[in-house]
């Protein structure tokens, strides 16, 4: 019986500020699953998208992956060595390759499976459907010596097709096949303490798997850390394919002896145990001192409060030293510089109270720590400040750490909201040498003319003087955003790498900037920037192109 399982469209979006026009390109389902048998045919549908306002020729590709130790696709084409592959079993009901989808329109392309009679083996088998586009327009540029070069941008959309073949026998097996363990503290380098526990796992049966796995440190007897351990990018481990599984151990053990334990589990069932011995000698590392090991958290608190109120708030630390800490909390004004960093005073806030503001913790304990705040009426838009943790090592008071926790409170129905672009600044660097890496960046700085703290991100598009899009769909630049205080600026910075140059002249950034305003409800504001481009630097920028 077939069973698709249908995903979110695969999109490329190409926005116009200017228009207001959102275009989409791609296809669905971005997964299918069939279970089949062998001499089986069975058919599905795939449906191409066209949401452009011009014909677009999709050309059909059917290819076959597989994944690194780390999760990332390797693709393959149809005819590989990949026992697992299901291309040669694929193909597409078409007199040919490609398919021409009107404007704003979609159409189907039947996708064809059949099982060969003879397949040995029952178990998971995977291909990969593709449909390329490539622009109409291309770029011609001119190199250095005058000789002229064509830049091809194609893209890519992909739909896995997995095959769950019953009828024939499968081997079910996954083992441990080694196992490393990484001391941070050795290397010089290295800004992280304690271990990097590596398992890699291969799967050596027809089925695939997707395992968890945990470990435990011992050494005479005494439990020294546990946790999980995890996999990069997704938990699939593919029939005949090794991945690693890893986890990070953040203390710094004492020298000695310790035993490692790994065990690795499909659902309840336990599929791999293994058992390695390591040493930890006295780190001879020159790197940086780590200090005293605790954790903080949340490490950021933003909340929305009213003027005029006292608000209770929070945090947790948790000693990660393997003896007793001592804590002295306090609370700091708190600003931040135009790179979006923040700056922590010295002066001591005495309208914040925390309970309790000096204590001792023992080895692997937490405490919560409350705290308030009591707003003037009269206040407006935000309050801001940081707890200041300073923990120091009961034996050896010397050795003291400090940590800040930033608390941001956006006081409703008082904050206003305002950005405005102040300047806007071109960074060319080009090195005599290759070397070193041009710098090619407009960096615009924004500045908030609200009253309150918010957090503001940039979907922008790039312009050539003859009015044509460099960029290919509209990007935001930031996944995270940008955080920003009331009255002060910043600077975001627009990469030019990669872009297919062709004029000197003009050139334009419309944007949109997305900031969140009370109770984080989305805001949206049209601006725009403008830059120049010499010939000069023209040639410069076409020159890193090719």
């Amino acid at each position: 019986m077939k069973k698709i399982i249908t995903f979110l469209f695969l999109a490329i979006f190409f926005s116009s500020i200017s228009m207001g026009i959102t275009y989409n390109l791609g296809l669905s389902p971005l997964k299918a699953e069939l279970i089949m048998y062998p001499g089986e045919t069975q058919e599905y549908d795939l449906r191409l998208m066209n949401g452009t306002l011009s014909k677009i020729d999709y050309q059909m590709e059917i290819g076959a992956f597989k994944l690194d130790e780390n999760g990332d696709y390797i693709y393959l084409k149809k005819n590989n060595n990949y026992d697992f592959s299901a291309a040669n079993w694929v193909k597409f009901l078409l007199n040919t390759d490609h398919v021409l989808v009107d404007p704003l329109d979609q159409r189907k392309v039947t996708v064809k499976v059949e099982i060969p009679r003879n397949l040995k083996h029952g178990g998971d088998y995977y291909a990969m459907l593709w449909a390329n586009f490539t622009p109409s327009q291309q770029a011609q540029t001119k190199k250095a010596s005058g000789a002229s070069i064509s830049l091809e941008r194609r893209f890519r959309f992909g739909s896995i097709l997995h095959i769950i073949v019953k009828g024939r026998p499968s081997r079910s097996k996954i083992e441990v096949q080694k196992i490393s363990v990484i001391d941070f503290d050795k290397i010089a380098t290295s800004t992280q303490r304690g271990l990097e526990v590596d398992v890699f796992v291969k799967n050596t049966g027809d089925i695939s798997y997707r395992p968890t796995g945990n470990f435990i440190i011992t050494s005479n007897r005494k439990v020294w850390g546990r946790g999980k351990l995890e996999m990069s990018k997704t938990d699939l481990v593919m029939p005949g394919l090794v991945r690693k599984m890893f986890a990070i151990y953040d203390r710094s053990l004492p020298s000695g002896e310790y035993s490692l334990k790994i065990s690795v589990k499909s659902g309840k069932r336990y599929v791999g145990q293994k058992e390695q011995k390591f040493s930890i000698e006295e780190s001879t590392s020159t790197a940086k001192l780590l200090g005293v090991n605790f954790k903080i958290s949340p490490p950021q608190i933003i909340f929305d409060a009213k003027a005029g109120y006292t608000e209770m708030n929070k945090i947790e630390i948790y000693n990660r030293e393997f003896t007793t800490v001592n804590a002295v909390l306090s609370a700091v004004p708190i600003d931040m510089d135009e790179n979006g960093h923040f700056i922590y005073g010295d002066k001591n806030l005495k309208n914040i109270k925390i309970y309790p503001q000096k204590f001792s913790l023992r080895e692997g304990q937490k405490r919560i720590v409350p705290f308030s705040i009591k707003t003037s009426k009269n206040a407006k838009g935000q309050e801001t400040f940081a707890i200041k943790v300073e923990v120091s090592l009961k034996d050896s008071p010397e050795n003291k750490s400090i940590s800040y926790v930033p608390v941001l409170m956006r006081l409703s129905r008082t904050s206003t909201y305002g950005f405005k672009v102040k300047k806007t600044e071109k960074i060319f660097n080009f090195p005599a040498t290759n070397t070193k890496k041009a710098t090619t960046i407009v960096r615009i700085w924004i500045e908030n003319t609200g009253n309150t703290f918010t957090n503001f991100n940039l979907l922008y598009d790039i312009i050539d003087p003859a009015g044509n899009y460099l960029t290919s769909q509209a990007k935001k630049l930031s996944n995270t955003g940008f955080l920003i205080f009331p009255n002060s600026q910043r600077y975001v910075d627009i990469s030019l790498d990669g872009y297919k140059f062709k004029n000197a002249g003009m050139y334009s950034i419309p944007f949109i900037l997305i900031y969140k305003g009370d109770k984080n409800k989305e805001k949206k504001l049209k601006m725009e920037v403008k830059f120049k481009i010499t010939k000069k630097e023209l040639q410069k920028l076409v020159e890193g192109t090719t």
